[in-house]
């Protein structure tokens, strides 16, 4: 028999998503949406495990958690696993003295949630007989219905789970595939041929008809893409190309929006073959709420108004939410600013369309929820000043630069590491001994505001990296200080400082890189070319899973020893251990093609090039050598034409 599991929460497609992720893993799995039902489970059959919401009708999880404690035999002794939004220092000691195994604030990361479970059952899960079932079985797919998920709330899910792998999507004979890195949408494909890439530039006039015919008899015969054809033809620059890339990826994502109905499966690890690259920088709440406002079913949002009517519309408590940036008009912007969570959700179901719409997509995103209670209006003002509202601080408007590009948030995260620094809760939170909680919880959320890991979401892994470890490393000191207890929390936490040690040294070797292939950066561009290979080389021997570090190591080599094979050879196997590595990164295919021309593969090259582009469509070195390219063929034909005319 496998592990049981019981997983109790409000949430009833958190559950289902949950749930079917942990089945994959072997456990036998239940779920259920309330604290009295729980116990009627727990009384019925008891599981090995029981994963315990806090936030819970009829029943909350104190309670739950209280009378399985004072219960008498087996339930007494249930393992418990606590799961809460914002744990208080009164919840934190409850939990601690009802003997809970674990306290995780939510969101938790599916692969930490499973870690857990695994740690708490470890011993009573047993591998299922391969006489039963002889058939493999994928590894961490879940399956549901998009009539019971929406798919809205299905991305908002698999972005608090922080969930990498593909979205497999169908409904009657459309397939779609969305591929996730860290519960961002990063790239899409479609089953659709209206949806090809000529199809898109015909719908749009961008191309004509026998333009369009004449790229595809190309395209069967080269085998090379439609884009590049298109290029090579001068029927389009390789700028609107990219334009026309990036719109299709984005007609393919949010036609999923319009889906009255359909099936999902995740496939956990799983990544899509020839996919289009979705824009970096969009958070997964700036996604949902352009997919509701403009494609998803006006006759599903007033049934969930008409659903939840009787519920009180607040702003988001959970602070892994609220730091994503959104646009929206000034109009809904202001609304916005106007909840204080006093006006029931059926209030709001005369309102105009696109109000309807926002509201929607920010409680599908988390930015705003339902709560069971109201507060009274008065509450929106303390001692005079307006009340934090998370949701409309963090609505921005995305004026498309590449932000990884003199970035300021790269040197204001390093700064905000070293400060924290070995440093204890008070000092990483910058607050006296006996602050109030009003006082702390500001601090705290000033610091993950600047330090949250979905502000570095297009940087390098190594600044990601970082941004999780100082988060992090916030996040605890707030809940340690939120805690009476915390000192004797701070004097446990002490004990893992040998673990955390490693860690520690691993990201500050990350760091270091980083400032090492700067500096190469620079020396490169002052063609300082045996200083930036020394650069470079210390790069990529502190943190050597960093693709862009192997990709710039292989081109300086390179360009040190012009015209030597041997060199030559080399530098492309470090140049594609980059694009191994960071195969999402315009940089090492630009390396690449540029290597290539110069060994006079001028076909490989090109296609390098344009794969830069692709990936990057503000990369001004791979169009301009595409330029230069396109020059020469130019200028080729153009001898070719005076030769014949002699």
């Amino acid at each position: 028999m496998s592990a049981s599991v019981l997983y109790v929460d409000a949430d009833r497609n958190l559950c289902q998503i949950v749930a079917k992720a942990l089945a994959d893993e072997g456990y036998s799995v239940r779920t259920c949406n309330d604290g009295a039902e729980a116990l009627a489970i727990v009384g019925e059959h008891l599981p090995d495990l029981l994963l315990l919401d806090l936030k819970l009708p009829r029943r909350d999880g104190l309670q739950v958690l209280t009378e399985l404690r004072t219960s008498d035999g087996e339930m007494r002794n249930l393992p418990v696993v606590v799961l809460t939004g914002e744990p208080t220092a009164n919840c934190a000691q409850r939990v601690n003295e009802l003997k809970a195994i674990d306290l995780l604030t939510k969101p938790v990361s599916l692969e930490r949630l499973l870690e857990v479970v695994a740690r708490c059952v470890s011993g009573a899960k047993t591998e299922t007989s391969a006489s039963v079932d002889a058939t493999p079985r994928k590894r961490g797919s879940a399956a549901g219905s998009l009539e019971r998920i929406a798919f809205p709330a299905l991305l908002h899910h698999l972005h608090g789970l922080r969930a990498s792998g593909t979205l497999h999507l169908s409904h009657e004979k459309k397939r779609k595939w969305v591929e996730l890195r860290d519960g961002y949408p990063i790239a899409v494909r479609s089953n659709l041929m209206r949806e090809t890439l000529g199809n898109h530039l015909l719908r749009s006039s961008t191309v004509s008809r026998e333009v369009l015919e004449s790229s595809r008899q190309q395209m069967e015969k080269s085998g090379k893409r439609h884009g590049e054809i298109l290029v090579a033809m001068q029927a389009l620059s390789e700028e609107q190309v990219a334009d026309a890339l990036r719109a299709q990826a984005d007609e393919k994502f949010f036609e999923i929006f319009a889906w009255p109905a359909g099936t999902f499966r995740f496939e956990r690890g799983a990544r899509i073959e020839r996919p289009n690259s979705l824009g970096m920088g969009r958070s997964p709440a700036s996604l949902i709420l352009h997919g509701v406002c403009e494609r998803f079913p006006l006759d599903r949002i007033d049934g969930y108004f008409t659903g939840q009517a009787g519920r009180y519309l607040a702003h988001g408590e959970s602070h892994f939410y609220r730091f994503q940036d959104l646009s929206i008009g000034a109009a809904e912007a202001e609304f916005v600013r106007a909840i204080d969570g006093s006006r029931k959700l059926g209030e709001f179901r005369s309102e105009e369309e696109r109000l309807r719409r926002t509201i929607y997509g920010l409680l599908a995103a988390g930015m705003l929820e339902l709560r069971a209670s109201g507060a009274e209006p008065a509450a929106r003002a303390v001692s005079g000043h307006a009340v934090h509202h998370p949701v409309s601080e963090h609505v921005t408007a995305n004026n498309g630069r590449d932000r990884r590009q003199d970035d300021p948030r790269h040197a204001e995260l390093i700064a905000l590491a070293d400060q924290l620094r070995a440093k204890d809760a008070y000092e990483v939170l910058g607050v006296p001994r006996g602050v109030g909680a009003s006082e702390l919880k500001e601090a705290y959320e000033r610091l993950a505001a600047r330090a949250h890991p979905d502000r570095f979401r297009d940087a390098t892994q190594a600044l990601r990296a970082l941004a999780e470890e100082v988060f992090g490393r916030v996040r605890a000191a707030y809940e340690t200080l939120s805690d009476p207890r915390e000192q004797k929390i701070q004097a446990l936490a002490s004990k893992k400082f040998e673990r955390q040690e490693q860690e520690q040294k691993r990201t500050e070797r990350a760091f270091n890189a980083e400032v090492e292939r700067r500096k190469g950066e620079t020396a490169l561009a002052a063609r300082s070319y045996e200083t930036a290979l020394a650069h470079f080389g210390k790069a990529l021997e502190l943190y050597p899973n960093e693709g862009d570090h192997h990709a710039y190591y292989g081109y300086a080599l390179h360009l040190c020893h012009p015209g030597d094979a041997t060199m030559a050879a080399e530098a492309m196997e470090h140049i594609k251990r980059g694009i191994k590595i960071a195969s999402h990164r315009e940089k090492p295919y630009l390396f690449l093609g540029r290597l290539n021309k110069a060994v006079g593969r001028a076909d490989q090259a090109e296609k390098m090039f344009v794969r830069a582009a692709h990936i990057e469509p503000n990369c001004i070195e791979a169009i301009s050598e595409l330029r230069l390219i396109q020059m020469r063929r130019e200028k080729s034909k153009g001898l070719i034409g005076k030769l014949f005319r002699r």
